[in-house]
């Protein structure tokens, strides 16, 4: 691989993007220094292009680009619209049945971009799960957080579920590999989509070295717990600060503090509203989302790290806290006992009666909080260092590069009035038995008509050139075996108007040996 295009225009400022920010970034770092012949192009967004000039390196450049995710299209917002109507008119169950029914069988492939072609890209890598840059010339690798979305659907609106189901099923359909953070999320990912095994890998993430090494310890808050969490409704802290609650009730004497990190938000405002009422404003601190370096120090400095997460696809400080020596207290629920092992005190997250019991147990028996922290050690020892991470995900590129994506048989790269975009790619399975010496040469038909004007279509060494305004059929010999054959349109040409796309030629039928082929057409 000489160049590699990462897609950070999902990136936001501050702590929005939860763990996958600092995931994304650590990556593009490690990346970087263990394949320095290798380009990076750091697909950016303007929002975040400045904040990202720190990882500007000899192999490592930033490309501030447009987002082509912006505002939803019409199709989207229809949809939207025709979800408020039916909510007027059915049970709630009814039009999520019917919502979940409508992204399964109208989502559209991402448009075809041709960025990455200008780039000479070798690979596409998207690590905030969307594949926005899409071209099927180019093998994508996309690395999946979580399917939270269908687990707590009540904790979206019925926009952001559609979008993620949308993004989730394209990946699934057009990514040489999948990259599950988890092993828990790889079973999720393979229980509710239609893709094989040997796409997914499971690479857990390392935790930050710097975190585990702080130069300095938080002061001002005495003894307290921490929790760093963004303001997400599965990180359940409004059951926390119940239990923290009924802590302090039936312990009166104790200083412990609760610290809550995490980027300003209109439900911190809630929380600290409700803190205040509850009695306990001068128990529990909201210092905001941190630096790095502050970050380390806070850890450093807490008593032990309470995690009451409902939902999480690794849950990386959970990590982070055992490898810098602070016990840790953590729900049972989801990827979070796969990565704690026996080296955290597990409780239920939806009882806080056993959030109370947790807190009891670490302030009155100190031997068990030591007992912690030297498990918590030994069990993060176990991961992946940085380089380590790094290094799996690059082999994972060699072999998506190898052994582009095993995608089903059909006609890629057509819109869904017929017209094609610069390229198309036709995927074909396996011929019939033929010979002893193996599957017999089969034919694939294509009926094309050009626009006002000529159009050449290059398939390998040989130009199919239209006439304008003419019909056209192309035969063209496939192997035997499964394969895919790319189809070069030019030159294009844009409608204009409110239609930005880059047309070809128009496609009237595929067909091998009179078989008609799928078109798995994109959005417009």
């Amino acid at each position: 691989m000489k160049r590699v295009a990462v897609d950070l225009t999902p990136l936001r400022a501050g702590g929005d993007n939860g763990g996958i920010k600092p995931l994304a970034i650590e990556l593009v770092r490690r990346l970087a220094a263990i394949a320095p012949a290798c380009e990076f192009v750091l697909l950016t967004a303007g929002r975040s292009h400045a904040e990202l000039a720190f990882l500007d390196a000899p192999n490592v450049r930033r490309l501030c680009v447009a987002h082509p995710e912006g505002a939803p299209t019409p199709a989207l917002q229809r949809a939207f619209a025709a979800r408020r109507l039916l909510q007027k008119l059915l049970p709630a169950r009814a039009v999520e049945r019917i919502g979940a029914l409508y992204a399964r069988l109208f989502y559209r492939m991402p448009a075809e971009s041709p960025l990455l072609g200008r780039l000479e890209a070798d690979l596409l890598f998207c690590p905030f799960t969307g594949i926005f840059f899409y071209d099927p010339a180019v093998p994508a690798v996309s690395v999946v957080a979580d399917l939270q979305f269908l687990y707590y659907p009540e904790f979206f609106s019925p926009e952001e579920r559609l979008e993620r189901e949308r993004h989730f099923r394209q990946v699934c359909r057009v990514a040489s590999r999948v990259i599950c953070i988890s092993e828990y999320t790889r079973g999720t990912v393979l229980q509710h989509a239609d893709l094989a095994p040997e796409r997914t890998v499971a690479i857990p993430i390392a935790a930050r070295e710097s975190l585990a090494r702080p130069a300095r310890t938080a002061g001002g808050y005495g003894r307290y717990l921490l929790y760093p969490a963004n303001f997400w409704r599965h990180k359940n802290h409004e059951l926390l600060l119940t239990a923290f609650g009924i802590y302090l009730a039936a312990h009166p004497d104790s200083a412990l503090k609760l610290v809550l990190t995490g980027a300003p938000s209109a439900r911190r405002d809630e929380l600290m509203e409700a803190t205040r009422r509850m009695g306990l404003a001068g128990r529990v601190v909201f210092p905001g989302f941190l630096a790095e370096e502050d970050y380390a120090a806070l850890l450093a400095g807490a008593a032990a790290m309470i995690f009451p997460s409902l939902f999480e696809g690794f849950g990386m400080p959970v990590l982070e806290a055992m490898a810098a020596g602070v016990p840790v207290l953590c729900g049972s629920l989801t990827s979070l006992p796969e990565v704690a092992g026996a080296a955290a005190l597990l409780f239920d997250p939806r009882r806080p009666s056993e959030i109370v019991a947790a807190i009891e147990r670490l302030e009155s028996e100190p031997a068990f909080r030591a007992g912690l922290i030297e498990r918590g050690r030994r069990r993060a020892a176990e991961f992946l260092k940085p380089e380590e991470m790094a290094a799996r995900y690059w082999k994972v590129f060699e072999e998506a590069v190898r052994q582009p994506a095993e995608r089903p048989p059909g006609v890629y790269g057509v819109f869904p009035d017929g017209w094609t975009g610069p390229r198309v790619t036709v995927v074909f399975g396996p011929g019939p038995e033929g010979t002893p010496e193996g599957p017999a040469p089969r034919r694939l038909t294509l009926t094309l008509r050009s626009p006002d004007r000529k159009v050449s279509i290059r398939v390998g060494g040989q130009v199919h050139r239209i006439a304008r305004g003419r019909h056209q059929t192309i035969t063209l010999d496939l192997p035997g075996e499964a394969g895919a054959m790319e189809l070069q349109c030019s030159p294009t040409f844009q409608p204009g108007g409110a239609d930005p796309r880059r047309l070809g030629c128009l496609l009237e039928s595929a067909a091998i040996e009179g078989a008609q082929l799928p078109r798995e057409a994109h959005a417009a």
